[in-house]
C-alpha cells in the first residue's frame, strides 16, 4: 500500500509498504477523506512541539483528520460493517492508569496520538485503529463533514472548558482559522445561541466568521468568556487584555514558542482564568450527533481536494499561505467501492475472509 512517511525537516516520501493486519480488538480501515492542518505542517518542517519533548520521532505518518471505511476486523470486534463509513479518536490512552480511569486520557503519559506518534497516521492506504475509539457516521454526513469531525472536537471541548453557564450571551474568539470558524460556528449554532465576536487577522477569516452569524468586537469592547485559537505569540495576552473582571479564558492554540508574554498582574488583580485544552476527551460522541443532525458543517471551509499522490502540490498549497485556501482535504481512496477494490488487491479475497468473521 502507499504511505506518507516524513523523514526529515521538511523530507518526506510517498512509498510502498506493507499493509497492517489488526490486533484483536481492532478494526482495519481503509481512509478516504484525510484533512491536512497547521500540525501537519509543523510535523513536516519539524517545529512542532512534540519533537522538542521527544514524543515525536521520524519516521512518521501524519494524518489525524480522518474520516475511512470499515475493511475488516480482528477477534473481539463486534457492532460493525464493511464498508461502513466511521471516523475515530487519535488521542488514545492506556485505559489502565488513574488518568484513564477519570476520563482524562488525552493527559495520560503513556498515550500515543496517531499521525503525531506512537501509532501511524490516515496519510494511507490501510490503517488500524481499536475499535474502543472508532465511530460509526450515518450515510447523511459526508465525507468532507466527516474528515473534519476531529478538529470540530477540538474546538467543542475548548467550549466545554468555558464552563459556560445558562445565562451567558456572549463569547470573545481569538483566531480566524479552522479552530476560531468551528468556534464561531459552534456557538452561533442551536447547540449554544450565543453572540460571537471573532478577532482575526486575514479579511477572509472575518469575513467566515460573519458567515455564520458572528461578528468584528466593537472598540475597546470586554468579554466574559474568550476561547483562544490562534496560537500567535500575543493571541492569549490580547484575549487577556479584553477579558472582564472574573473572566475566563480557554486556550487552544499551539505557538511553537516556549513562552509567550502575559498581563500576569492583570490576571490577579482581576481574577482572572487561563485553561488549557488538549485535544476532546469525552466529547467525541456530541460532536458526532451535532454533525450527523447538521447542526454545523464544517466542510464548509473546503477548497482544496487532491489525491493521495498529489500530497507535495497539498503541502506546496499551505506553504504559500494564500489568502484564498480554506481546509485541504486528501483522497486517499476515491469512494467506499474503490477502497473496497483496493483492499481486494493488497490483501486477496481469503485474507479479507478472515478478517470479516
Amino acid at each position: 500500500m502507499k504511505q506518507v512517511s516524513i523523514t526529515g525537516p521538511n523530507e518526506w516520501v510517498l512509498g510502498e509498504v506493507e499493509a497492517p493486519r489488526p490486533p484483536d480488538g481492532w478494526l482495519l480501515i481503509a481512509p478516504l477523506r484525510v484533512g491536512i492542518c497547521g500540525t501537519d505542517v509543523e510535523l513536516l518542517d519539524g517545529s512542532m512541539v512534540y519533537f522538542e519533548t521527544g514524543q515525536a520521532t521520524r519516521p512518521l505518518t501524519p494524518g489525524h483528520e480522518w474520516a475511512g471505511c470499515v475493511i475488516g476486523w480482528a477477534p473481539g470486534v463486534t457492532g460493525f460493517s464493511v464498508g461502513q463509513v466511521v471516523t475515530g479518536e487519535n488521542l488514545i490512552g492506556c485505559g489502565h492508569c488513574e488518568l484513564c480511569a477519570a476520563g482524562q486520557y488525552a493527559i495520560c503519559e503513556d498515550r500515543c496520538e496517531a499521525g503525531l506518534f506512537g501509532l501511524p497516521g490516515a496519510l494511507s492506504g490501510f490503517i488500524v485503529r481499536p475499535r474502543e475509539w472508532v465511530y460509526p457516521l450515518p450515510g447523511e454526513v459526508s465525507l468532507a463533514d466527516a474528515a473534519m469531525i476531529e478538529p470540530t472536537t477540538v474546538s467543542y471541548r475548548g467550549i466545554k472548558r468555558l464552563r459556560l453557564p445558562q445565562d451567558a450571551q456572549k463569547v470573545h474568539v481569538i483566531g480566524g482559522g479552522t479552530l476560531g470558524y468551528i468556534a464561531a460556528e459552534l456557538l452561533r449554532s442551536e447547540a449554544f445561541g450565543l453572540d460571537v465576536a471573532v478577532s482575526a487577522k486575514r479579511p477572509e477569516s472575518i469575513a467566515r466568521a460573519i458567515s455564520v452569524g458572528a461578528r468584528l468586537p466593537e472598540e475597546g469592547e470586554r468579554f466574559p468568556f474568550a476561547i483562544e485559537v490562534a496560537g500567535g505569540s500575543t493571541s492569549v495576552a490580547d484575549g487577556l487584555r479584553a477579558l472582564l473582571p472574573g473572566g475566563r479564558l480557554v486556550s487552544i492554540g499551539f505557538t511553537g514558542l516556549s513562552m509567550v508574554p502575559i498581563p500576569l498582574d492583570q490576571l490577579v488583580v482581576q481574577d482572572q482564568e487561563i485553561i488549557g485544552s488538549l485535544a476532546a476527551p469525552g466529547v467525541w460522541p456530541e460532536v458526532v450527533d451535532l454533525i450527523a443532525r447538521k447542526v454545523v458543517h464544517p466542510s464548509a471551509l473546503v477548497t482544496d481536494e487532491f489525491s493521495l499522490d498529489e500530497y507535495g502540490k497539498a503541502i506546496d498549497l499551505l506553504n504559500l499561505r494564500l489568502t484564498s485556501t480554506g481546509k485541504v482535504l486528501i483522497h486517499t481512496h476515491e469512494s467506499v467501492e474503490a477502497a473496497q477494490e483496493a483492499a481486494i488487491a493488497e490483501f486477496g479475497a481469503e485474507e479479507l475472509a478472515s478478517l470479516r468473521r
